[in-house]
């Protein structure tokens, strides 16, 4: 383990090495913390996150690879989308695979001035032409470099869709990993950076001092057992599938451009119905938990598509909110973005939108719900910005600003909402609305916390101010996702598993300075929201939120939200207008 940071200057094809300062790591630990901490440094305000300029930083955390679900790594910029901080996660075997290769992190600067590829390994580092992969999708390229981990853009990404994501190990029996939020694939596009490859140049364990293995390998044991008993019976068939059946049960499925909140027949595209379809399941470096979902589609006009994973988001974005119940549709929409590197998420709250607008004859294109040839159709238009898709490839915001149909689009700060209906879940609704990198589920899912006291705002703001703490600081390792979500005991434990894996390697942080770190970066990356002139006008909730859903009657008003978010602030040190105050800045050391 070092401390080493790669720079590449693409424009001047230059590399070299530079030791993180110790204090920075102190503060900032690592993952989500060091790419806060260099966004908000070394990206100048203002600048088009298209242009050179604006940088693209690479993390992993000082658990990468050492242990059990600690494999991701994270990518960061000024999102093309959003205009925000964006920080997006990707598993499989990369992060641990970087991890040997002697570095913690990456910063990518300035452009090349044609294709290129950054390659990791043995030899060296090398900056390499990359013109014979211009246009090939992303498991052709993951193909051609088995000796490699590979993350890769596709067409989205090469063509500046801002929804664009990254995509490592589409081909690997592996679990695949895809940075899929904000438009991080366009960034690397706009770089002329088609790929980066890492090989490591030390065994898997070679990058751990010596004095540390024995108590890492103690740790590992008692981490697979914890999982093997508390959290794998939570996780179902994996993919996050169960939330289906949670989201469908509490009437809060994203249905039709989110007007309502449940369908019939939604058990086709639940867990039951994807368990019919599997075919294989995959795992991320060192993990016990095959939450990896490998399908193929049985019958219809895409029999045989196979997707090497799927997860509940895609199914029900480009599923119920588009009106579709057909697996092999689903799988087909999913495989396409993968090969193009375009983010689910965004791809089916966009297909949903045109979908209404098209229904109420707003707009002069035909896409009808449920019509599974026009969503695939619309997959290639907007990756290959041809037709309509020039227009949905700028994202649901600029999409929807250009038709004069803002009522309609469902977003927070331009990012498209995921898949979960706010209408009864409030505190789900402050959660998008504080997320920094925009209407973001992950930065706190209080869907399950909230399952027995729905519509109650009493509780709600400390509810996400201290799940976005403690996943800030969880982001900093990186630790999965899943494992709190999922878990049927007690989520904290996760935490303290963290904090003693950081203290097996030398650190020495209590659970109490673990979450203030999180904290920390949270005001962080709120200060580089701020200077991009966001504020409180911007934590605000799309119209459709405030609309009567038309199944329930359900609405969660202006006034109401607004002193959930005024609670929110007071917890949070931020003034009325959503800035920390210096008392807060000093408190927690941001700039100490």
């Amino acid at each position: 383990m070092t401390d080493l940071l790669l720079r590449v200057d693409l424009t001047n094809r230059t590399l070299r090495e530079e030791a993180i300062p110790p204090e920075v790591l102190q503060r900032y630990i690592g993952g989500r913390g060091l790419a806060a901490y260099f966004a908000h440094t070394e990206i100048p305000p203002h600048v088009d996150p298209l242009e050179p300029e604006n940088k693209l930083l690479l993390f992993i955390g000082p658990l990468t690879g050492v242990f059990n679900v600690y494999s991701r790594h994270v990518l960061a910029a000024k999102s093309p989308l959003t205009n925000t901080f964006c920080d997006s996660y990707a598993g499989g075997g990369f992060g641990a695979e970087f991890a040997r290769t002697g570095y913690r992190g990456v910063i990518f600067e300035g452009k090349a001035d044609r294709l290129v590829f950054l390659r990791i390994d043995r030899d060296g580092v090398s900056l390499e032409d990359a013109q014979a992969l211009a246009g090939k999708g992303t498991y052709e390229v993951d193909g051609l470099y088995p000796e490699y981990r590979v993350a890769s853009i596709g067409a989205a990404g090469e063509r500046r869709v801002r929804f664009a994501c990254v995509v490592n190990e589409c081909t690997r029996r592996q679990r695949a990993g895809i940075a899929g939020r904000g438009g991080l694939g366009a960034v690397m596009g706009s770089k002329n950076l088609k790929a980066i490859m890492v090989r490591g140049k030390q065994g898997p364990d070679e990058f751990i001092p010596e004095r540390y293995r024995a108590g890492v390998r103690a740790l590992r044991k008692e981490m697979v057992q914890y999982l093997k008993t508390e959290v794998a019976p939570g996780m179902g068939l994996g993919g996050n599938l169960p939330a289906m059946q949670l989201s469908a049960d509490s009437r809060i499925l994203p249905v039709r451009n989110f007007a309502e909140g449940f369908i019939e027949g939604y058990e086709r595209v639940a867990e039951a119905g994807f368990a019919e379809v599997k075919v294989g399941e995959s795992t991320c470096y060192l993990c016990p938990l095959a939450c990896g979902v490998e399908i193929r589609a049985p019958s219809g006009p895409y029999a045989g598509t196979e997707l090497e994973r799927i997860e509940y988001e895609t199914v029900a974005m480009n599923g119920p909110n588009c009106g579709q119940l057909d697996i092999g549709t689903i799988a087909k929409v999913g495989r396409l973005c993968n090969d193009y590197g375009l983010d689910t998420i965004s791809l089916g709250n966009i297909t949903a939108f045109v979908m209404e607008c098209s229904q109420q004859g707003l707009l002069d294109y035909r896409l009808d719900y449920g019509d599974g040839e026009g969503q695939v159709r619309l997959v290639d238009l907007i990756a290959h910005r041809e037709g309509i898709g020039d227009l949905l490839a700028e994202g649901v915001q600029r999409a929807a600003r250009t038709l004069g149909l803002e009522q309609h689009a469902v977003h927070i700060k331009g990012l498209e909402i995921p898949g979960y209906d706010v209408r009864g879940p409030v505190g789900m609704a402050l959660a998008y609305a504080t997320a920094d990198r925009g209407g973001d589920h992950l930065r706190a899912w209080t869907v399950v916390a909230e399952a027995g006291t729905p519509f109650t705002m009493a509780g709600k703001a400390k509810l996400t101010k201290d799940l976005q703490d403690r996943n800030s600081a969880l982001w900093c390792l990186i630790g999965c996702d899943n494992i709190p979500a999922n878990t049927t005991g007690d989520a904290a434990r996760f935490t303290e598993f963290s904090v003693r894996g950081l203290n097996s390697l030398g650190w020495d942080l209590d659970t109490a300075d673990f979450l203030e770190t999180g904290e920390r970066i949270y005001n962080l990356t709120r200060l580089f929201n701020l200077r991009e002139g966001f504020s409180r006008k911007d934590d605000a909730l799309p119209p459709r939120f405030e609309e009567p859903r038309r199944d329930t009657g359900w609405r969660l008003s202006r006034s109401d939200f607004a002193r959930m978010l005024d609670e929110y602030y007071v917890m949070r040190g931020w003034d009325t207008d959503g800035a920390p105050t210096e008392e807060t800045l000093r408190r927690l050391r941001v700039f100490a």
